[in-house]
């Protein structure tokens, strides 16, 4: 490549680096201030959650910059407490996902002791994370940056909410399972109308021991497992019918 193409495409790409945050950003009106559910990188909340606020705003606040950059801080009501500012970089992946990377922290206050922490813990590489709109709030979400899977949990996540267990009949079997999958094993289907063994486990319980919901997938159908895990026994939820 002579030095005159390698200059060129150099200038170019400096161009699109330049234009494509700008654009992104229209798409998404992220820049600006927001309230915000805790303080970005301080604690692992596992996701955030975000409004966007014209009014000055009390509490945690966020602040994305055109730039890329990002302030994360809360309102200080008093010396005596302690309050705590994050700052760092952002970038829109695509039109569903952002990474941030928290590059500085402070303390401000005369009782920051308890809430210290080392730098060393907040500082680092936060992740992509699922931009979900609902209405005037935005929910940040850790995720993996592959759209459908994104999709898919939160799918799944909607089904567990609206899980009425009234709503269903149970037929117990016993299981001594330690693991998700063990557990599943022991789950039958004593009515016939399932076939576990075309069915895939899309959505397990992040703590088998404290029991809960499972949701399985057969073909296009879906089906919830309920595990006690107090009685050790586990069943599949048959949707009750309506009498006549």
């Amino acid at each position: 490549m002579s030095k005159s193409i390698l200059k060129s495409s150099i200038v170019f790409l400096l161009i699109l680096n330049i234009l494509f945050p700008i654009v992104s950003y229209a798409q998404f009106d992220i820049v600006g201030k927001w309230k915000i559910n805790n303080i970005i990188g301080y604690r692992d909340t596992g996701e955030y959650s975000l409004v966007k606020d014209k009014e000055p705003i009390y509490g945690h606040r966020l602040t994305f910059r055109l730039d890329g950059t990002f302030l994360s801080d809360e309102s200080i009501e008093c010396p005596d407490g302690c309050t705590v500012f994050t700052s760092g970089t952002y970038a829109l992946l695509d039109d569903c996902h952002i990474r941030m990377i928290v590059e500085d922290v402070h303390f401000f206050g005369l009782y920051c002791g308890m809430q210290r922490r080392q730098k060393s813990e907040i500082i680092k590489d936060l992740g992509i994370f699922y931009i979900y709109k609902e209405e005037n709030t935005i929910r940040l979400i850790p995720s993996n940056g592959i759209l459908q899977d994104d999709k898919d949990k939160m799918l799944y996540t909607q089904m567990l909410n609206s899980f009425e267990w009234k709503m269903y009949d149970y037929v117990w079997n016993n299981t001594n399972g330690s693991t998700t999958e063990e557990i599943i094993k022991d789950c039958i289907d004593v009515k016939e109308q399932i076939n576990l063994s075309n069915c895939k486990i899309v959505f397990p319980s992040k703590t088998p021991e404290l029991g809960g919901l499972y949701i399985l997938k057969e073909n296009e159908d879906f089906h919830y497992v309920f595990y006690d895990s107090y009685h050790k026994r586990i069943s599949f939820a048959y949707p009750k019918k309506n009498k006549s």
